[in-house]
């Protein structure tokens, strides 16, 4: 009984009084981001697929018209896209009924063929307006559009997406497939081409994050509500983790009311926003919150069943020993690897310096995708923590290139009233080994960096010339130019992008260490600003 109590009551906390008019139309919008291939729950119990549809359900039994959105990035974060690479999400996403998705970066993460095998086997569209040239993958071009009309009643609602422009940054999509930046300008066209069609309801489901979706709500007439993704950012207003409360409520350049929304990640929220359009297509009420996707929800029998099925490989994975122990647990939370040394970024540089014989290991922090706890380690927390594939390489650069890439490894880092903000913090922070740096955050970026010293073959650090050659590693993604790292890609000598993946190189590293006791030393040193705790 307490687990149906508290579904009803979480379903009728946002509801709005049904439409008084004829002329009125009456909307309800659920949505999901940056869902990580998290189908079961997380380490509270909360979220999972099975609640998500159960509360899906709920709403669909309680309301005329209902609308399933994503905001993108349901690629890499467990081992279900580990094993699956995307045909899990087509499983699970076709059997709760999403209606559509934007396309997010990480969907590019496995290559083209990969994204082609999921977005074809789809029962809803993803669109992606700023993607404006897929250079040869035609199938993908056909497939994929700026927008879509979706029938709802006999409503018809425009529904156009965005996908982040730094997606050929972030991923290892190909170089054939153009962004563009300008997000304003691409969102009024489809507007503009939806309004000609007589659609005078649209939203835009994005991928960008929730600063650039205020200035595309600034920037654009047309567009009612936002739903957004890639941040991260948890709306909402009774949860105590909520960044902003629920929706946000930005004016655009007629002075109407643009209502934005974002609801977490990992699957353990689902947003609910209730919208009441007068015959003009104006919107006249907007209200709701996100759910929490408690562990006191009944979860949707048939999408247990699919996640069991999908389960069986993955717990075999899990379950297999590394041949390793540690005796520390191993921090890889972003809201630290993307700000700040972690001991867990130490060793996988470390491992990487090993591996290689290079003098210099830098890895990205936004590559470190969970902890490891303190106990026997499996290769499924291995591989949790690095799911992405990559190989490792290893090149030559100057003492200056290094600088420069330390550069770009702290420049997004933002600081607020002097203290470093760890929410929203961007993956290219660097982790290293055989170096170690002080910076200040509080300079313009490019010019962060405050002195690099470099450890020779006596363990001892001297300072680095910028006019040496220096032997560095990394893993194929930066070398490529990902998270910024342009200078590896323009700059690198005597390269070779075939190492080991960085998984094995990791886990092989550990057995041959354990136990693993490894803290933070002092390989990063930021000053003229604090750390809140994490």
């Amino acid at each position: 009984m307490r687990k149906l109590t508290l579904l009803v009551c979480i379903l009728l906390l946002v509801v709005l009084p049904a439409a008084a008019q004829d002329d009125t139309f009456s909307i309800t919008i659920l949505h999901t981001n940056d869902t990580h291939s998290w189908h079961e729950p997380g380490s509270t119990g909360d979220g999972g697929a099975a609640r998500l549809a159960s509360v899906v359900s709920q709403v669909r039994a309680s309301r005329d018209n209902v609308l399933l959105l994503d905001g993108g990035d349901r690629f890499t974060g467990t081992l279900f896209h580990v094993q699956w690479r995307g045909q899990d999400q087509v499983q699970v996403m076709n059997a709760i009924g999403y209606d559509a998705m934007t396309l997010g970066n990480h969907e590019f993460d496995d290559g083209e063929e990969v994204l082609y095998n999921f977005v074809s086997q789809l029962d809803f569209p993803a669109v992606s307006a700023n993607i404006v040239d897929w250079g040869s993958f035609t199938e993908l071009d056909e497939l994929i559009n700026a927008f879509a009309v979706l029938d709802v009643n006999g409503q018809q609602i425009g529904v156009i997406g965005l996908t982040t422009p730094e997606t050929p940054e972030l991923t290892k999509a190909s170089d054939e497939i153009q962004f563009s930046a300008d997000l304003v300008a691409v969102t009024q066209a489809a507007v503009d081409e939806l309004t000609a069609q007589g659609v005078n309801k649209i939203v835009l489901i994005t991928h960008i994050g929730l600063d650039l979706d205020r200035e595309v709500a600034a920037g654009v007439t047309g567009v009612d509500v936002i739903v957004g993704g890639h941040s991260h950012t948890l709306l909402g207003n009774v949860y105590q983790a909520a960044i902003e409360g629920y929706p946000v409520i930005v004016e655009n350049p007629e002075g109407a009311p643009v209502y934005i929304v974002q609801a977490g990640s990992n699957s353990t929220y689902l947003g609910r926003l209730d919208v009441t359009f007068d015959a003009d297509g104006v919107v006249t009420a907007a209200a709701g919150d996100t759910i929490l996707l408690s562990r006191y929800i009944t979860p949707d029998p048939a999408l247990e069943e699919i996640i069991t099925e999908l389960a069986g490989p993955v717990e075999e994975l899990r379950a297999t020993p590394a041949g390793a122990d540690a005796s520390v647990a191993l921090n890889g939370d972003r809201r630290v690897c993307r700000v700040e040394e972690c001991n867990l970024g130490n060793l996988i540089a470390d491992a990487i310096r090993a591996e290689t014989g290079a003098q210099i290991a830098i890895t990205n922090g936004g590559g470190i995708r969970a902890s490891i706890d303190e106990g026997e380690v499996t290769v499924g927390e291995v591989v949790t923590v690095l799911p992405f594939g990559n190989l490792v390489s290893t090149f030559e650069l100057t003492g200056a290139d290094v600088i420069t890439a330390l550069e770009n490894g702290v420049s997004r880092v933002v600081v607020d009233a002097g203290n470093i903000v760890r929410d929203g913090a961007q993956g290219r922070f660097p982790q290293v080994s055989g170096l170690r740096f002080t910076w200040d955050p509080t300079l313009e970026a490019g010019s962060r960096i405050v002195s690099v010293e470099v450890m020779n073959e006596a363990g001892e650090y001297a300072a680095l010339d910028p006019a040496a050659t220096y032997t560095v590693a990394s893993n194929d993604f930066m070398r490529g130019g990902g998270d910024g790292y342009v200078v590896f890609a323009e700059n690198a000598s005597n390269a070779y992008d075939y190492g080991k993946p960085l998984d094995q190189v990791l886990a092989e590293y550990m057995a041959a260490n354990t136990p693993v006791a490894y803290e933070v030393e002092g390989r990063i040193t930021p000053v003229n600003a604090t750390l809140p705790p994490a």
